[in-house]
């Protein structure tokens, strides 16, 4: 039996879907952030996400929404290597203006060796998302008129030269300005509760934690699961998260599942299927491949 479930988990691995590398430098970035702002005591919610306007199968991300002195700022973080600059414009040869919306990434190897890479301007994106929230957060309450809302990238100082595009009014800076900024860029009004519970509902992707500790986003299509316990309700409106603990000497699984309502319900699984919608392509995740399972919110999944 153990020499079955070692080659059934063998077997499994192959099927291992983990995140890119992109989303892996994406992620380090992002934790650097959130782990600033709870030791700061900042009122923060991570990863929220909006459909986008254009597309049914994207969305638009924010790394972090803070909300401070009742102003509302949707914050972008970068972990670029090397020293950015804008791309200039030549008429006749001659230099006439920057072009904004295209950034320049030069990096130097221990060779000296030079390589430039054109990048859009990250803060136009941030720009957008936040217009789209504001339009998005006004269609259920008019009061948000009336609150300010702010864009800033932000670069960490460790590996990024941005002297050449760094300005605290356009919303540019170092991690080590964040705080600074927030406190100049604000309206200095206090929080409003109303705000709070608005910021709180915002959608969030479902969440795959694998075995290997990466986490994987999309939008949970289907759980399929085998277990003898009977009447096991899965059902996802009433779940916030799944944890998976896999038992070495066995296929099976145990599965804690835990409600919205702070109750928990644990059980014995041999099987389990997830099949996850990420930007349009469909995913089946395996149970041995699983750590955790955390459900997001439920205004992306069809009822």
């Amino acid at each position: 039996m153990l020499f079955f479930c070692i080659i059934t988990r063998f077997w499994d691995r192959f099927f291992s879907i983990e995140p890119s590398d992109q989303e892996l430098f994406g992620f380090a970035a992002e934790s650097i952030l959130q782990k600033i702002l709870t030791q700061k005591n900042y009122t923060a919610f991570y990863n929220r996400i909006l459909k986008s306007p254009y597309n049914k199968h994207r969305f638009l991300e924010i790394d972090a929404i803070i909300y401070h002195n009742n102003t509302i700022f949707c914050v972008e973080m970068k972990n670029y290597k090397g020293t950015i600059y804008y791309a200039a414009n030549f008429q006749n040869d001659t230099f006439d203006s920057y072009k904004t919306n295209t950034i320049i990434q030069l990096k130097t190897d221990k060779h000296l060796n030079q390589t430039f890479k054109a990048l859009p301007n990250p803060l136009d994106k941030t720009k957008f998302f936040t217009k789209q929230l504001r339009k998005y957060l006004l269609r259920f309450d008019n009061r948000f008129s009336t609150i300010k809302f702010k864009s800033v990238v932000v670069f960490l100082d460790s590996s990024t030269n941005i002297d050449g595009i760094q300005s605290f009014e356009e919303g540019l800076i170092y991690f080590s300005q964040l705080e600074d900024f927030l406190e100049q860029q604000s309206q200095n009004g206090t929080n409003n509760a109303w705000v709070l519970d608005y910021l709180e509902k915002l959608p969030t992707f479902d969440k795959i934690i694998t075995v290997n500790n990466q986490t994987i986003q999309g939008i949970l299509k289907e759980i399929i699961i085998h277990c003898q316990k009977p009447n096991t309700e899965l059902d996802l409106k009433k779940i916030r998260a799944i944890d998976i603990k896999h038992k070495f000497t066995s296929c099976k699984a145990q599965i804690m599942l835990q409600y919205n309502d702070l109750t928990t319900c644990e059980f014995v699984c041999d099987k389990l299927t997830v099949i996850l919608d990420k930007f349009g392509t469909l995913q089946k995740h395996r149970l041995s491949n699983i750590n955790k399972i955390i459900v997001g919110t439920h205004s992306l999944r069809p009822l």
